[in-house]
């Protein structure tokens, strides 16, 4: 009887257990800054594909698996990271890459964070039922006279039981990746205080990389190049010479740059 009455109370239990199986990937999936629908449409290689690529990796630093990226010429549109106490298939990460049309997910390798012990209460209803017999005899003029009779009687009410519970928490992690489309192919910043002081100018876009296989890459950029003119306009910073490639879509452009002191010339033809 004891074995009858666990069955339910452990289903209860399995349920608790299965209400939390969403999709933790989804549920904390974060947009990359300026990552918008439109923002990534506008600039992917290509429509995604039905299943995106799938890497893994320890996780580590965030901004050296960037760079790994985009020297690739992958672009972040988004991240998932959380804490779960079950097993999370790395399936759920591949859907919810599709969902946000990646190209590529980078999932991250489980990290243990501990266990956590704890008990569950479940409360399930009762019912006792009782069973009463009894007689009556009743006395006249004419003689006695007895009668038998039987009753049930049932209570409703609740039991409420305490199921332990080991949880094995673990870090979870996954990184989503468009195949970007470069005009150029720099990724550049504004100059630092020691460049400033060695070019003794305060404009410029120092190169810090350079995605493979682009324009830049073909014209043998490298990164610490110092971007200070294109076609014959001054550069001022990283932001503007963005802006000025934005300009020259598909055309011959001239650079002119400094490298370790020496100024080079360069043309260049960028991607339409």
């Amino acid at each position: 009887m004891r074995k009858l009455c666990s069955t339910p109370i452990l289903a209860v239990a399995l349920a608790i257990l299965l209400s939390g199986c969403a999709n933790g990937y989804q549920a904390f999936y974060k947009q990359a800054q300026g990552a918008t629908p439109e923002a990534v449409a506008a600039k992917r290689a290509a429509p995604p594909p039905p299943i995106p690529a799938v890497e893994r990796a320890q996780p580590g630093n965030s901004q050296e698996t960037q760079d790994a990226y985009w020297k690739r010429g992958y672009a972040i549109i988004g991240n998932s990271m959380f804490n779960s106490g079950r097993p999370v298939s790395e399936d759920s990460a591949v859907r919810q890459a599709q969902d946000v049309g990646a190209d590529l997910v980078l999932i991250l390798n489980p990290q243990y964070t501990g266990t956590v012990t704890s008990s569950v209460p479940i409360t399930t209803p009762t019912t006792t039922t009782s069973y009463s017999t009894g007689t009556a005899t009743a006395y006249g003029y004419g003689g006695s006279a007895t009668a038998y009779g039987s009753g049930t009687t049932t209570t409703y009410g609740t039991t409420t039981n305490y199921i332990p519970m080991t949880l094995n928490r673990s870090d979870y992690g996954a990184v989503y990746f468009v195949k970007q489309r470069f005009d150029l192919g720099l990724v550049t910043r504004d100059l630092n205080d020691a460049e400033r002081q060695e070019l003794q100018t305060d404009r410029g876009a120092a190169v810090r990389l350079v995605v493979d296989g682009t324009p830049a890459f073909n014209a043998d950029m490298l990164v610490g190049d110092v971007i200070t003119t294109i076609d014959g306009v001054a550069v001022p910073g990283a932001k503007v010479f963005n802006e000025l490639l934005s300009e020259r879509r598909g055309k011959l452009i001239a650079l002119a740059l400094i490298r370790r002191g020496q100024r080079i010339e360069k043309s260049v033809q960028l991607n339409p």
